[in-house]
């Protein structure tokens, strides 16, 4: 049993991410469930969530918080759903200097964004309740519910091509997805008092014009909405599938070249999409 191998990877394909890579777990391990440690929060990481292993597990995580310590650790379960314990954690710090937004279950449709100065100008966390004013009483009686996340947060989205656009209006509805986003903040936003990564809901989307009559592209998307819990993390789209594989290698015995192992394979990701 060993740390998972973590391998950051900052390019645009389709955005910045982490490769987790668990290299060995405990005898008996059937299944595990991954967790990711960031900003005090505990989550499930999407896609590793029982998910059978064959003594190995690869998975991308596509919702690492940018410019800050993240840890992943794995529980492993045996073929009875029995734990076995925890893995010893790794920890890694994924760079970015720019802000990236993705539909959770759809990591492909990342963009690269700027957000307004005048975005998260105000955040609430409100406490539903009432204060009951019972007969006799001189002063109020609360009655309240748990303190809510962030809600009615504001933030204008800047996009300067009509592709830049167009995907972030996808994100929050299109082809049956669910409308939230995920928002990772990078460097050049500096420091926002929200949650990291943030989840967020947006009912709708509108476009303010900033000069795209002009023919300059530029338009301002006003995301107003509710910080809520993510798709639950067991939905996810395999990044490499045995599609992408027969694809790009003519046989099996091509694939096997250079004696791969089964972990090997799975960590081909230089051909994720290659199927199309």
């Amino acid at each position: 049993m060993a740390a998972p191998t973590l391998t950051a990877y900052v390019d645009a394909a389709p955005c910045p991410r982490v490769e987790v890579f668990f290299p060995s777990f405990v005898a008996g391990t059937a299944s595990v469930t991954v967790y990711r440690l960031a900003g005090g929060r505990e989550q499930q990481m999407r896609g590793a969530v029982s998910a059978p292993t064959g003594g190995t597990l690869t998975r991308i995580d596509f919702e690492v918080p940018f410019n800050r310590v993240v840890s992943y650790r794995a529980e492993q379960f045996d073929a009875g759903g029995q734990s076995l314990g925890f893995t010893p954690a790794g920890t890694i710090t994924v760079p970015s200097g720019v802000t990236w937004m993705h539909n959770p279950l759809n990591p492909d449709g990342a963009v690269r964004v700027q957000l307004g100065g005048d975005s998260a100008l105000q955040v609430s966390r409100p406490t539903p309740g009432v204060v009951s004013r019972p007969k006799g009483r001189r002063v109020g009686v609360v009655l309240s519910e748990p303190r809510q996340g962030v809600s009615g947060l504001l933030l204008h989205v800047l996009t300067f091509t009509d592709a830049e656009a167009d995907a972030v209006q996808a994100m929050f509805g299109d082809a049956g997805m669910p409308p939230v986003v995920c928002v990772r903040l990078g460097a050049d936003y500096g420091v926002m008092r929200v949650p990291q990564p943030l989840f967020l809901s947006a009912l709708s989307v509108s476009e303010d014009d900033i000069n795209y009559q002009w023919g300059g592209g530029e338009l301002s998307h006003r995301v107003e909405g509710d910080e809520v819990d993510p798709p639950i993390p067991g939905l996810f789209i395999p990044l490499l599938t045995r599609e992408d594989l027969n694809v790009s290698f003519a046989t099996r015995s091509a694939l096997n070249a250079g004696g791969l192992t089964r972990a090997d394979i799975n960590r081909l990701y230089q051909y994720a999409g290659a199927a199309g």
